[in-house]
């Protein structure tokens, strides 16, 4: 099962919360009114939105980390209020498709599938 602590393998972990829980899913999306209903409970959220209301909708949604893509950087709120409800939040260069491809990649080699 794929891990929040191997994210940071491949990610910036840019506000300190280090956690080693097991995701089930994966959601992409920016839209927050569709996310909220969108989200399945357990997930990582690749996203670029970077505002307070993301922790809100993670916290309801039971997230497990967010991973801000297109190099995004979390606002001080988001930071501030990641950390106060222990949702680690990761940054990267890569796009949503190329975030979303490394974290299907290194699921299947944990796993010893073949990559392609």
């Amino acid at each position: 099962m794929p891990r929040v602590s191997h994210l940071k393998k491949y990610f910036n972990l840019v506000n300190d919360v280090v956690k080693d829980d097991i995701y089930e899913n994966v959601y992409i999306g920016d839209i927050l009114s569709f996310a909220i209903s969108h989200i399945k409970d357990n997930s990582i959220w690749i996203t670029i939105q970077n505002n307070v209301n993301v922790i809100a909708i993670a916290t309801l949604r039971d997230v497990k980390a967010i991973i801000l893509t297109e190099g995004v950087k979390p606002d001080t709120s988001m930071l501030n209020k990641s950390k106060q409800e222990s949702i680690p939040v990761f940054t990267t260069e890569l796009s949503h498709f190329e975030t979303a491809k490394l974290l299907i990649l290194q699921e299947k080699e944990g796993r010893n599938e073949t990559l392609l």
